[in-house]
């Protein structure tokens, strides 16, 4: 009979092979012999996890710890695999006591800056990433993290010379060529791209997650046709692709084909990008009558929630009754912009009568169906609170000042940088004379606008009892004391559109441009007020604010001096 070093050794070659069940059998052969043998236990668990069954791999690896508790390699697997089940703090600790047994352990130190990535800390992952690498310097696999981490937050550049240094090292590899070409793709660099996809179609003809990637690199090329081509290329090869679905509903809603954009753009609800879990404890709205609740549920962020929370009202036709789930800083405001809706915040108890629901987004197969569908609502669809905005607007403007609000910055965890100007760049429209400038911009803008007092002597000035952030709508009742919105594309814009104030929205260039400013056209269906300012290839956001100057002092003038009734 073999000797159970022997078998270990032949059933790790096996597992290295890649002959999982040989190796299986041999490991629970040394276990019925002795079923506390430490290596076996482990490297059981370990092929268990190769095999994907990760609860299994766990309670292996699990009972070889007992035996040996401070075993490096053991703990690392361990915690990859609770990393598995997303149980990433408990995968952070356990690489924690790897760390503390062996600190210079660079798998440890990579993979705890994994399972802190998971955990949205960022910046302590990037350090984990960088002693990985002084450790084991040009590693391809902590590369990949530390560029992924950085094009998390939003550092593209950097993201860009870490998937490069990566594609030194492999030059043939093709997901190394989709990270840069993606990465490409963010900063607008779309030829560059192109060259990126297509070298990884060379290596690898046919594969779909490249080829869609291409298409999303045409589409920010403004190449829509042949875009549109590669995603049916995708299609053809997997039917069921539902982000490229979702991404050619995107296209179709963009120039303005709401019949087969609302179709494609429902495949949104078969990915991961949504934000809410959908809700399935009731059939989906098919558009008829609701004998019963109808309840409509935000999807997404709270700019999509207030867009498609226009179409709202419509809904009054089509149930006995109608209830929204949106987020709860909304809760107040549309609570009193929809009387005959019963608002709920998210998180908070359902009625109990639903017999149909539906994402808010999805309304718009049946209620927007073509650009005649869209009411034109000049006054808006949300109602603030008039008191308080009547009190803002007597602080603003007591001799008649005319009041600008400014908002420049996007904080959308994916595209936010894209979409972000700095307060200096509004310097010509902060320039002109008469005017009164207030600070819509949620988050601490301290520090810019301080900045901008000193380097100008131009102020921008924020009410520090009106919480921009968390009270939303105390927000939309300084939006409504304005005279005049200028924004970037972020909520915002739309709160403004909403609300039905005057609204100049200055919208990103390339993959930044959300479907619903349009592909061409200055104003919107959805916030008929609102005037949308498209960025051009290369365009500085200075250069665009700088070029709507004239307009909005247009606008002041005509507001220091109304036309007679």
């Amino acid at each position: 009979m073999q000797h159970l070093p022997e078998m270990l050794q032949h059933a790790l070659s096996l597992q290295n092979q890649g002959q999982l069940a040989e190796a299986e059998k041999l490991y629970n052969k040394v276990l019925k012999i002795n079923p506390n043998h430490f290596d076996a236990l482990h490297l059981l668990g370990l092929l268990t996890y190769q095999r994907g069954d990760s609860a299994q791999a766990l309670d292996l690896i699990a009972a070889a710890l007992k035996i040996n508790p401070n075993y490096a390699d053991a703990l690392l697997n361990y915690g990859s695999v609770l990393s598995a089940l997303n149980r990433h703090p408990e995968a952070l600790a356990c690489y924690d006591r790897v760390l503390a047994i062996n600190p210079y352990f660079p798998g440890a130190l990579n993979n705890r800056g994994n399972a802190l990535a998971e955990l949205k800390r960022h910046e302590e992952a990037l350090a984990c990433f960088d002693r990985a690498l002084v450790l084991k310097p040009g590693d391809a696999k902590t590369l990949i993290n530390r560029g992924n981490t950085l094009r998390d937050l939003n550092r593209l550049e950097e993201a860009l010379a870490c998937y490069n240094q990566v594609r030194e090292l492999q030059p043939t590899d093709t997901s190394t060529l989709n990270n840069c070409g993606n990465a490409l793709v963010l900063l607008n660099r779309a030829e560059e791209a192109l060259a990126c996809f297509d070298r990884a179609l060379e290596l690898n003809p046919g594969d779909t997650e490249t080829l869609h990637n291409r298409g999303n690199a045409l589409l920010v090329a403004d190449r829509y046709e042949e875009g549109l081509a590669c995603f049916d290329q995708v299609l053809a090869l997997k039917p069921d692709h539902a982000k490229c679905h979702c991404d050619i509903g995107l296209v179709w809603l963009a120039v303005g084909d709401f019949a087969q954009g609302w179709k494609e753009y429902e495949w949104r609800l078969k990915t991961a990008d949504l934000l809410a879990k959908p809700h399935d404890f009731a059939p989906r709205w098919n558009g008829e009558y609701v004998n019963g609740t109808l309840l409509a549920w935000g999807e997404q962020g709270l700019g999509d929630e207030i867009l498609y929370a226009s179409m709202v009202p419509d809904l009054a036709g089509h149930a006995d009754s109608v209830a929204l789930e949106v987020e709860p800083r909304l809760a107040k405001l549309f609570a009193r912009s929809f009387p005959d809706v019963r608002v709920i915040g998210c998180g908070k108890p359902l009625p109990e009568n639903i017999k149909a629901q539906s994402a808010l987004a999805s309304l718009g197969q049946y209620l927007r169906p073509s650009l005649d569908a869209f009411p034109r609502r000049e006054r808006g669809y949300l109602t603030p609170d008039a008191g308080m905005a009547a009190s803002l607007r007597r602080r603003l403007s007591p001799n008649g000042e005319v009041v600008i609000g400014l908002s420049w910055v996007s904080k959308n965890p994916a595209i936010g940088l894209l979409k972000t100007a700095h307060l200096s760049d509004f310097e010509p429209v902060l320039r002109l004379p008469g005017c009164r400038f207030i600070d819509l911009q949620y988050g601490n803008t301290l520090a810019e606008r301080e900045a901008l007092k000193q380097a100008t002597g131009l102020v921008v000035e924020r009410l520090e009892d009106v919480d921009n952030t968390k009270d939303l709508d105390a927000l939309a009742a300084l939006i409504t004391a304005c005279d005049l919105v200028v924004t970037v594309s972020n909520t915002t814009a739309h709160l403004a559109g909403a609300l039905g104030k005057p609204t100049i929205v200055f919208v990103a260039f390339g993959q930044a441009r959300l479907w619903y400013w349009f592909h061409e056209g200055d104003d919107s269906p959805w916030y008929p007020q609102v005037r949308v300012r498209r960025q051009t290839k290369g365009q500085s956001w200075a250069d665009i604010i700088a070029s709507a100057a004239d307009e909005i002092s247009a606008f002041v003038k005509a507001a220091r001096h109304p036309p007679a009734s």
